[in-house]
C-alpha cells in the first residue's frame, strides 16, 4: 500500500508540475485549462491514497466515503479544464461568430443526444462485461450494488458531457479524455473488489496510475502556435456571399460526419455486439438492468436517427435556397457572372453578358476558351488553376474576350472555386467590361507622350526612352506603348537637337497659325530624313530632337553626319505657308554616349545646341569635353561667389505673391541678390554655379534662416504672411537637411505651415529616394511643397495627380505666351483646372502685363507674381504698415 501511495504521489507531483509549467507559457484559456487538469490530478491521487490508507468514513472498501468524494471532485475539474481549453480562439472549427450564428438550433439537441447515447452505450458494455459478472457471484443486495456503481456511472456521465468539448480539437483533448477513460476503467474494475468488501485491487490501481501519467503528458498535445487547429478561408467574392453560410451549416450541423455522432454510434454498435456475444456464449447477464439500459439506448438511437433525417432535409433545402440566392444576386449585379466546369464548359451565364452582345443562352454550353483572346489564354489558364486551389481564395485575370459582334473587349475578372464540400469543383467567374477605361488610358497616354501639333512624340517620351536605355531595356512593350521598340545591344546612343533660328519672327510676321504649319512641315521633313529606327520628337516650342540607338547602334561619325544633313535640309528648301515661302536656318547640337551610360546624352546635346546658338545659329556643334571656356568662367564665378559669401555681400529681396482677385499680398518668395557683382553675373548664373560647386548649401541655409526670422517678425506684428523658399538639390541632399529646416523654423518661431519649399520637377522625378523621403517627412510635419517652373520638366498633367505637393508654379514661359499661343493658353487653363480639382494651389509666375493678369484671373488662377504685379524688393519697401516696417528694421539689425 505504501508503495502505491508513493507512486501515486510522484505521478501527481509530476503531472502538476508539468501542467503548471505549461500553463505559465501559454495563453489565458490554455493556462486555465491546465490548472484545472492539475487540480484533477491531485484529486485523483489524493482519493486513491485516502482510500488505501484509511478506513471508516475516510476510506476503505465501502462506497460513498471521503475518498470517493475526493476522487469524484476530479470529474468536474477535468470537464471544466476541457471546456476552458477548447474555448481558445482557433481551437475548433466552429469558434467563429459567423459560423456559430449559422449552426442550426438542432445542433445543441443533437449533441445532447450523442452524449447520452455514448454514456448509455458504454454503460451497457460495462454492465455486461464487468459489472454484471461482479454482481452475480458477490450475492450482495441491489442497494449495495447500486452504491458501488455510483463512481463508474459518474465517470460515464462525465465522458458524455466532455464529448462536445473533445470533438472541437482532438489534438488538444485526446490525452485528458483518455485519462478520464482510464478513471472509468479503474472505477469499474473496483466494483468487484468493493462488492467483496475489499479495497480496489491491482488492475484498478494501474488504471489510476495510467490516468495520472496521461494527464502529465497532456501538454505534449499543445500546438506550437495558437490557432493552428483552426482553418482560415479566403474570401471568395460572390460565391462566399451565398455558399459560405450553407457550407458552415453543412459542416457544423451534418452529424453524419461529426466525430461526436460517430463516437456515439460506434459505442452503440459495440454495445450491441457485446450483448449479442455474451448471450450466445451463455454468459451471465443482469436481465432487468440490461433491459432498462438497452431500452434507453434504443430510444436515444431512434431519436438521433430522426434528428439526422431532419437535418439532411434541412441541408437539401438550404442548398436549394443557396442556389436561388446565387442566381438572384448574379442577376442583380452589373458584373458578368459565369459558372464553368473543369473542362471549361459554361454552365451558367448571368443576364449581364448582354453588355457584350450575348444572351445567357448564347454562352451556355460553349467553351470558355472560345471567347478568350488566343494571346490571353495562358494567363486565363493560370488564373483558373490558382482559383481552384483551396487556399487561394480568388485569382485575378485581365485580358480580352470576343463580343457578339466579333470585336475584342477588355475585361477584368476574378476566378474562384465554386461548390460545396464534397461536390465536383467548378469555376465561378465574375467579369467587368473595362474597354472604355482601356481606351481612355490609351488616349491619355497618347496625349501625355505625343505632341498634338506634329503628331510626333514629345519631350517626355524621349526622356523616358533615355531612362529605359540607362536601365538596360527598351520600354516599347511596356504600359506607355512607345513606338520604335527594339532589343538593346551594345554600341552608342546619339542625340541631336534642332532649333529653328528666328522662328519667333515667323509668328510675328505670318501669325501663329502659319508658325504651327511650319512646325508640322518641319516634323515631317525631319522624320523622312532620319533612319526608320530613329526617334524624332518635338523637344520644345520650335525645337526637335532625334534619338539614335541603341537598338541599331550608330557610329559617332554617323551621328555627326546626320546632324549636318538635317541642318542642310532645313536651310536648303523654304517652307510654304499660305502661298508664302518662309526660309529658315537651324542651330543643331549633337552628342553621343556609350549605350551603357546614356543618361547625359540629352544634356550634352543641349550644351552643344547652346554653343551653336551663341555662335549665331545656322550651324552644327558637337559636344566635346574640350569645351573649356565655359568651365573657366564657372571657375571664376565660383571663386568670386565664395568670397562674396565670406564678406556678406549677398542680400535677400522679397518677391510678393499677390491675390489676383483682391490685390492683397498673400506671401513672399525670398530671393538672393548680389549687388556687389555689378551685373557681371545674373542671379540664375551664379545660383547655377553655387549648385554645382556645393556653395548652394551654405547660401540656402543662410537664406532660409534669415527669411524665416523676417516673416516671423511680420506675423508677430499682425501681418499674416507665407514664405516661399527655393530648395536646391544639393541642399535637399545634404546631411541634416530636415533638421536644419525645422531648426530654422523653431529659432524664428515660424509655424511650419507658413513655409513653402519650392523644388524643381526633376528633384521629384529623378532625385535620389533619400531626397524624396526627406521632403515627404517635412511635408508630414506641416511644411508645404511646391513644384517650381511647372510645365518645363518631366512632371506631366497625367502624373500630377500622384505628386505629393501642395502647390505648383506655372512657368513664366506659359504666362508670356498666353495671348500669342492658343496651345499655351489651353495648357495653362488645364493646369489651373487640374490644380483646382486636386486641391493644389496654383501660382502663375512671370506676370508682366495687366492683360496677362486679367487672362489668368478669368481662367480661375488665384495667385500670381512677377514684375507686372510687384518686383523683388528689400523688406522695408514692401508697402506694409509702419509698425511692420519698424519690425523690418529691427529684424534687419538682428540679422
Amino acid at each position: 500500500m505504501q508503495a502505491w501511495a508513493a507512486g501515486w504521489t510522484v505521478l501527481a507531483v509530476l503531472a502538476s508540475v508539468r501542467l503548471l509549467r505549461a500553463a505559465g507559457q501559454s495563453e489565458a484559456s490554455v493556462r486555465n485549462g491546465y490548472r484545472w487538469f492539475a487540480v484533477a490530478a491531485i484529486c485523483i491521487a489524493a482519493g486513491a491514497i485516502v482510500q488505501q490508507a484509511f478506513g471508516g468514513l475516510a476510506g476503505g472498501a465501502q462506497p460513498l466515503r471521503l475518498a470517493d468524494l475526493i476522487s469524484l471532485a476530479a470529474l468536474p475539474a477535468l470537464a471544466i479544464g476541457l471546456a476552458t481549453l477548447t474555448s481558445r480562439p482557433g481551437a475548433g472549427d466552429h469558434d467563429d461568430a459567423a459560423g456559430a450564428r449559422a449552426v442550426h438550433a438542432g445542433t445543441a439537441r443533437g449533441m445532447l443526444v450523442d452524449s447520452c447515447l455514448l454514456s448509455g452505450a458504454l454503460f451497457v458494455v460495462l454492465l455486461v462485461t464487468l459489472l454484471g459478472p461482479d454482481y452475480v457471484p458477490a450475492e450482495i443486495g441491489r442497494a449495495a450494488f447500486a452504491l458501488a456503481l455510483i463512481r463508474p456511472v459518474a465517470d460515464l456521465v462525465a465522458l458524455g458531457l466532455v464529448l462536445r468539448f473533445s470533438v472541437r480539437s482532438i489534438r488538444l483533448t485526446a490525452l485528458p479524455v483518455l485519462a478520464l477513460l482510464a478513471i472509468t476503467v479503474a472505477d469499474s474494475l473496483a466494483v468487484a473488489d468493493r462488492a467483496a468488501g475489499q479495497v480496489p485491487g491491482l488492475g484498478s490501481q494501474l488504471a489510476v496510475a495510467a490516468a495520472l501519467l496521461l494527464l502529465a503528458l497532456a501538454p505534449a498535445g499543445m500546438p506550437g502556435q495558437a490557432g493552428t487547429d483552426g482553418s482560415s478561408h479566403g474570401s471568395r467574392g460572390l460565391a462566399a456571399m451565398v455558399s459560405s453560410p450553407v457550407t458552415r451549416f453543412v459542416q457544423s450541423d451534418n452529424a453524419w460526419s461529426s466525430p461526436a455522432t460517430v463516437a456515439a454510434l460506434a459505442a452503440t454498435a459495440a454495445a450491441a455486439v457485446v450483448v449479442t456475444g455474451f448471450a450466445i456464449a451463455g454468459r451471465p447477464l443482469l436481465a432487468r438492468p440490461l433491459a432498462a439500459a438497452g431500452s434507453v439506448v434504443v430510444l436515444l438511437l431512434v431519436a438521433r436517427l430522426a434528428g439526422l433525417t431532419r437535418q439532411a432535409s434541412a441541408v437539401a433545402e438550404a442548398a436549394h435556397e443557396s442556389d436561388w440566392m446565387f442566381r438572384a444576386l448574379a442577376g442583380a449585379t452589373s458584373d458578368t457572372v459565369l459558372i464553368c466546369d473543369l473542362a471549361g464548359t459554361i454552365e451558367y451565364a448571368s443576364q449581364a453578358v448582354s453588355e457584350i452582345g450575348y444572351s445567357p443562352a448564347d454562352l451556355t454550353g460553349r467553351q470558355l476558351a472560345g471567347v478568350v483572346h488566343p494571346e490571353d489564354r495562358p494567363a486565363a489558364i493560370r488564373a483558373a488553376v490558382a482559383g481552384l486551389r483551396a487556399d487561394a481564395g480568388t485569382a485575378a485575370f485581365a485580358g480580352r474576350v470576343r463580343g457578339a459582334d466579333g470585336s475584342w473587349r477588355h475585361v477584368e475578372a476574378t476566378v474562384s472555386r465554386y461548390g460545396e464540400t464534397g461536390e465536383p469543383a467548378r469555376l465561378l467567374i465574375t467579369a467587368r467590361d473595362v474597354s472604355d477605361r482601356v481606351a481612355l488610358r490609351r488616349q491619355l497616354t497618347q496625349l501625355t507622350y505625343h505632341d498634338g501639333l506634329t503628331g510626333l512624340p514629345n519631350r517626355a517620351y524621349v526622356e523616358e526612352r533615355v531612362r529605359d536605355f540607362a536601365r538596360g531595356h527598351d520600354s516599347g512593350a511596356g504600359d506607355l506603348e512607345l513606338a520604335g521598340a527594339g532589343v538593346v545591344r551594345a554600341g552608342v546612343v546619339g542625340a541631336i537637337l534642332v532649333d529653328f533660328d528666328g522662328y519667333a519672327a515667323v509668328n510675328e510676321i505670318a501669325g501663329h497659325a502659319a508658325g504651327d504649319l511650319v512646325l508640322a512641315q518641319a516634323g515631317r521633313r525631319l522624320r523622312a530624313a532620319v533612319p526608320p529606327d530613329a526617334t524624332v520628337a518635338r523637344w520644345g516650342s520650335d525645337e526637335f530632337a532625334v534619338l539614335l540607338g541603341p537598338d541599331q547602334p550608330p557610329a559617332g561619325q554617323d551621328v555627326i553626319e546626320l546632324a549636318e544633313r538635317l541642318a542642310g535640309l532645313i536651310a536648303a528648301e523654304p517652307f510654304s505657308v499660305a502661298g508664302k515661302e518662309i526660309a529658315l536656318t537651324a542651330s543643331v547640337g549633337a552628342a553621343v554616349a556609350d549605350a551603357d551610360e546614356p543618361a547625359h546624352v540629352l544634356c550634352n546635346a543641349e550644351t552643344a545646341l547652346a554653343k551653336a546658338q551663341e555662335a549665331g545659329g545656322g550651324r552644327v556643334e558637337v559636344f566635346a569635353a574640350s569645351m573649356h571656356a565655359e568651365a573657366e568662367r564657372r571657375l571664376e564665378l565660383t571663386a568670386e561667389l565664395g568670397r562674396a559669401i565670406a564678406d556678406h555681400e549677398l542680400q535677400i529681396d522679397y518677391l510678393p505673391i499677390i491675390d489676383l482677385t483682391s490685390s492683397q499680398v498673400r506671401g513672399v518668395e525670398a530671393v538672393v541678390r548680389w549687388p556687389a557683382a555689378g551685373g557681371k553675373f545674373s542671379p540664375a548664373e551664379f545660383l547655377a554655379v553655387a549648385e554645382e560647386s556645393g556653395l548652394i548649401v551654405q547660401v540656402s541655409g543662410w537664406l532660409l534662416r534669415q527669411a524665416c526670422r523676417q516673416v516671423a517678425a511680420w506675423q508677430a506684428l499682425g501681418t499674416p504672411m507665407g514664405l516661399s523658399v527655393t530648395c536646391a538639390v544639393r541642399q535637399a541632399g545634404g546631411p541634416g537637411f530636415v533638421s536644419s529646416v525645422l531648426c530654422a523654423l523653431d529659432e524664428a518661431g515660424l509655424p511650419p505651415e507658413a513655409l513653402t519649399l519650392e523644388v524643381a520637377e526633376r528633384v521629384l522625378t529623378q532625385g535620389p529616394r533619400s531626397i524624396v523621403a526627406d521632403l515627404a517627412s517635412l511635408r508630414g510635419k506641416g511644411v508645404r511643397l511646391a513644384l517650381d517652373c511647372f510645365g518645363t520638366g518631366l512632371v506631366s498633367l497625367a502624373s500630377l495627380r500622384n505628386s505629393a505637393v501642395d502647390a505648383v508654379k506655372i512657368d513664366a514661359s506659359y504666362v508670356a505666351g498666353l495671348d500669342a499661343d492658343p496651345t499655351l493658353a489651353a495648357l495653362t487653363r488645364s493646369i489651373i483646372q487640374l490644380g483646382r480639382d486636386l486641391g493644389i494651389e496654383v501660382i502663375a509666375d512671370g506676370i508682366e502685363r495687366p492683360e496677362q493678369r486679367w487672362r489668368l484671373e478669368s481662367m480661375g488662377c488665384v495667385l500670381g507674381q512677377g514684375a507686372g504685379l510687384a518686383a523683388p524688393m528689400p523688406p522695408g519697401e514692401l508697402g506694409l504698415s509702419p509698425a511692420v516696417q519698424a519690425g523690418d528694421a529691427a529684424c534687419t539689425t538682428a540679422s
